[in-house]
């Protein structure tokens, strides 16, 4: 129960510092269940899969592109760990491939996308997303 509520807690802040970070009168787009889509202000959305060990956590889409989340600084990554193999919907700056994963020391050239708010569009994953699904 504290658990449950604790992760409510810890998403209620995201979503709230994602809506303070938003223009006045902005209006978003529908999001696209497959890739991602751009909104007035300049944010991407993805929508897929939620997957990831440790604290780095990834969201693979409807194509297959797997994108890495870059939190917010202070933000408690452990809050997601319990939502890996959930459909969601990620808002934020997206990046081509990335140099280098500075918090794991590896190279990679996955695109990244910085993280401003997190949706739970569904408890499972379609298959197709690549990620597999939530037991």
């Amino acid at each position: 129960m504290r658990k449950t509520l604790f992760v409510t807690t810890i998403l209620l802040a995201l979503a709230a510092w994602g809506i303070a970070q938003q223009e006045p009168n902005s209006q978003r787009p529908p999001s696209s269940s497959q890739g991602t889509s751009q909104s007035s202000a300049g944010q991407n959305s993805v929508q897929g899969c939620l997957g990831g060990s440790g604290n780095n956590f990834t969201v693979t889409d409807k194509s297959g592109t797997s994108y890495q989340l870059q939190l917010p600084a202070g933000a408690n990554a452990s809050a997601l760990k319990p939502h890996i193999g959930e459909e969601v919907r990620v808002e934020g700056d997206t990046a081509g491939a990335s140099g280098s994963n500075s918090a794991a020391g590896t190279s990679s050239n996955q695109p990244t996308i910085n993280v401003k708010n997190i949706y739970r569009v569904s408890p499972t994953c379609s298959t197709k997303s690549g990620a597999p699904p939530k037991q």
